[in-house]
């Protein structure tokens, strides 16, 4: 369910100065064998006695003698491994959604503030296969990606996604993530393009989210806070470089969302136009252009689509009321919505210098068409901004503070004024994924549980005005880390969402593993859905293998 925390799969985990990977020792064995079975060939036979002809001295052997080479099948295989140990005081009412719960907190989702504990432990495991032949050199892949998720001892012998943990397991509920080829015309050096067909992560960024860093995702564009799920269609990202890197990226993407009837118009579209340019030392500037046209009138899957949905409001966007003065039934509903977003940063992933900031500013406009009544006018606008100091030596040895803005909707039934996401469209369609809480805003590594006070960055239509922030130390660099953070929202009245406080402890003890302890205290304020103060303990272990 959260899709980010292995959608960006992310060579995205945690880098570390440690041991090699078991599965490599084989490798290791047999160039060592060679390396034996060169050195004996190239030493002089053994004599039984002294010969009365000239002495011959043995030929020198080479300084670094040749390595076999590392077989290439072309099959590589990128995996994530969850498993996450939950108590908390957050309580389910609705057993039908209790496979999957995601949304606001005490939203329709069900899930809500209780008087007493729960506990539970949920696990996942995302695998990617790719394979490139290797006669074509690198140039051509097709990737494949999968997904089992389930909380432990939840049901068996059953059919569906999200469970299967239950005594006797036996369940079908293998999820397709990834199903893509990919193409990569040689242009020379200077030029390097990726074609990507199929099912993809489609971000809201220019970066290609299957060679892309965190950063570099929730750093850029719009940080996921408007598109950040799987799709399927067609994706271009060019790279022009010079002798330091990227000069300019770019890419262009269309991608078919909901496909009603094969030969009806009724059908949702999105379109993706994105450039990023690099003028100064580690400094990016984008500009993103992204328009979606819906003609499905709200009608797919079990909650609708769209900005009037169920889906919608079970996620946290606006689910707006455009029924006729007098009518009891809604009215079919189509839109078509534009986001111009202009980015900004400086070492965004702290590589370069000690400092990194980002800021973006979007603006959100379009137009919904009800049935029989007037057509709406979409207003909107949110802007970001972060600032990020490596002040001691260790990834986890950061200062971050992050500020969030989002319009809120005013009082004019012929305007939204508010943005639209993703999460209007799709189960977890958009994340904030950089502001570091637990409870507050949604958690990134979620498993099946991601609920938060504030889930989508519209507020529900009434804006956020959020202030979030964490300082982090390396006990032992690259080893283990322990950072405290928090923060504080309020919706566009200035009514307050809550403010949370968390802390995190995590090591990392072998090579892409990390195991940890987080804890978070939320306190409602007046604009949350929940009243009560809420609490969250994890114990957490993911693995990232390749």
């Amino acid at each position: 369910m959260s899709r980010l925390a292995a959608c960006t799969l992310l060579p995205l985990l945690w880098p570390s100065l440690a041991l090699a990977q078991d599965q490599a020792a084989p490798l290791e064995s047999r160039a060592a064998a060679a390396e034996e079975e060169l050195a004996a060939m190239a030493a002089p036979p053994e004599r039984s006695a002294p010969e009365a002809t000239p002495e011959v001295s043995a030929p020198a052997l080479p300084d670094v003698l040749p390595k076999a080479p590392k077989p290439d099948t072309g099959l590589k295989f990128l995996g994530l491994m969850q498993t996450k140990a939950t108590a908390s005081n957050l309580t389910s009412t609705n057993p039908f959604l209790d496979g999957q719960v995601l949304g606001t907190l005490g939203g329709t989702n069900g899930l809500t503030v209780g008087e007493g504990r729960s506990a539970a432990v949920e696990q996942r495991l995302t695998g990617f296969f790719t394979y490139a032949p290797p006669v074509l050199s690198g140039r051509a892949s097709l990737t494949a990606g999968f997904e089992v998720d389930y909380a432990f001892g939840d049901q068996s012998y059953v059919s569906g996604g999200n469970v299967g943990g239950a005594f006797g397991a036996d369940a079908v509920n293998l999820q397709t993530r990834r199903l893509m080829a990919t193409i990569k015309p040689n242009l020379g050096d200077q030029l390097r393009l990726s074609l990507v067909l199929g099912q993809q992560f489609v971000s809201d960024s220019v970066n290609d989210p299957a060679v892309s860093g965190p950063d570099e995702l929730f750093r850029s564009g719009g940080k996921l806070m408007f598109f950040g799920s799987e799709a399927t269609g067609v994706s271009a990202y060019a790279r022009l470089r010079n002798g330091w890197g990227d000069v300019v990226k770019g890419r262009l993407g269309a991608y078919t969302l909901y496909e009603r009837g094969t030969y009806e118009q009724d059908d949702v579209w999105l379109v993706m136009a994105d450039v990023q340019v690099n003028p100064l030392f580690a400094t990016h500037f984008g500009a993103h252009l992204w328009t979606l046209r819906d003609r499905s009138g709200g009608n797919q899957g079990i909650f609708g689509i769209g900005p009037t949905s169920s889906l919608a409001e079970l996620q946290g966007a606006a689910r707006l009321d455009l029924r006729p003065e007098g009518e009891t039934i809604a009215p079919a509903v189509s839109a078509d919505l534009y986001w111009v977003t202009f980015d900004a940063a400086f070492n965004r992933d702290l590589r370069l210098s000690p400092i990194g900031a980002t800021a973006m500013v979007t603006a959100n406009t379009g137009t919904l068409y009800a049935d029989g009544a007037d057509n709406v006018a979409v207003r909107g606008a949110l802007a970001n901004a972060e600032v990020r100091l490596r002040y001691a030596p260790g990834e986890g040895s950061v200062a971050r503070l992050e500020a969030l803005w989002s319009s809120a909707d005013d009082a004019d039934p012929l305007t939204y004024s508010g943005v639209i996401t993703g999460n209007s469209y799709g189960i977890v369609g958009a994340i904030y994924a950089s502001h570091g809480t637990l409870l507050l805003f949604s958690d990134l590594f979620s498993i099946n549980r991601m609920a938060s006070v504030v889930y989508d960055v519209s507020g529900g239509g009434g804006g956020v005005r959020a202030l979030t922030g964490s300082v982090g130390y390396d006990l032992v660099p690259g080893r283990v880390t322990v950072a405290v953070g928090g923060g504080h929202a309020r919706d566009g009245s200035g009514s307050p969402y809550g403010s949370e406080l968390n802390l995190r402890v995590v090591t990392e003890p072998y090579l892409f593993m990390r195991v940890g302890l987080w804890g978070a205290m939320m306190t409602p304020g007046e604009a949350a859905l929940v009243d009560q103060t809420a609490y969250a303990a994890y114990l957490g272990f993911d693995w990232l293998v390749f």
